[in-house]
């Protein structure tokens, strides 16, 4: 072991970084490890690929197999396993309520400045620039009930098609003409650069018109709750408004009870002196009203206050 002159001691191994194999997250996660070795000369820091059963089984919605968490799972037992030092998840993609596994003697170490979260309509048709463009009973191919409550809401004439996948390969299918257009986070694609001259039309949808769900454009980054060493290096690349913004937000899907497949969505937004809070609930059926707040709220008051307020005006 090496003393750095953060007095931390870098390990003669390098550090394994824990990973699923798609596009996203080994892109996420490249970016965390990169990250680390700037902020401390001399670490190394390798990428491990892990199969989730969320990545293996694609041929049946995520709620009757288990969950977002179908996501997280093996990567989580891999941290108890001492398989893997530290493991990043997208934010949205880590249960709040009804975690598949005891994560006790795990924790959230680090999470970083926050990407735009909001969505993205991709389309064949340049002249989609909303979703109001969309012809009369156009498909749109969405795997997600949110995005589905919120679609219908504003257009109750399309069609929702359910569709699961990475994200390059649901593009693709609207590329080749399955669909009309799909839905997907920002973040993810200008993560994997594939707004860059694109073969397809795309618009970001305003946060206002399609909700993002909680945690969305963040990234979680995990340990096992012992590991304090690398819960202190992990600080640098630490953002604590972000953290705070998808900690109240999380705390509003907790207060609805909500789980993967609740058709919630909150976006906490800090300025200044105040959070703007943005929140929808849709029914569990998919099909419209959908109820929205859009708050403001001081800085000065509690995070559980604010969430527990928001989800009491959506009930």
């Amino acid at each position: 072991m090496t003393p750095t002159t953060d007095d931390f001691l870098i390990p003669d191994k390098p550090l394994r970084l824990g990973t699923r194999g798609s596009l996203l997250a080994r892109t996420q996660s490249a970016w965390v490890a990169r990250a680390l070795e700037r902020a401390y000369p001399g670490i190394r820091v390798e990428l491990i690929i892990i199969k989730t059963t969320g990545d293996q089984i694609q041929n049946q919605p995520l709620a009757e197999i288990g969950g977002k968490g179908l996501f997280t799972k093996e990567l989580e037992i891999a941290l108890l396993d001492n398989r893997i030092d530290l493991a990043v998840h997208s934010y949205k993609d880590v249960p709040v309520t009804m975690p598949l596994i005891d994560t006790s003697e795990l924790v959230i170490a680090c999470c970083p400045k926050r990407a735009d979260a909001r969505d993205v309509i991709i389309s064949r048709d340049p002249n989609v620039r909303s979703l109001s463009d969309l012809p009369c009973g156009a498909t749109i191919a969405t795997g997600s009930l949110r995005r589905q409550c919120q679609i219908l809401d504003h257009r109750p004439d399309v069609r929702i098609v359910p569709i699961r996948g990475n994200i390059d390969s649901r593009v693709q299918r609207v590329v080749s003409g399955q669909f009309d257009a799909t839905i997907l986070a920002l973040a993810g694609l200008d993560r994997c650069d594939m707004l860059n001259a694109p073969p397809f039309s795309y618009k970001i949808l305003s946060i206002k018109d399609l909700t993002p769900s909680a945690g969305q454009g963040a990234l979680a980054v995990q340990v096992r709750r012992d590991r304090t060493d690398l819960g202190q290096m992990l600080l640098k690349l630490h953002d604590s408004e972000t953290d705070l913004c998808v900690q109240i937000e999380r705390r509003v899907v907790h207060h609805l009870n909500g789980n993967c497949h609740s058709p919630i969505g909150v976006h906490v937004q800090a300025l200044e002196d105040q959070f703007v809070v943005h929140a929808c609930l849709g029914q569990t059926s998919g099909l419209p009203p959908v109820k929205r707040v859009v708050h403001s709220f001081s800085k000065d008051q509690d995070p559980d206050t604010i969430a527990s307020w928001t989800a009491g005006n959506l009930k």
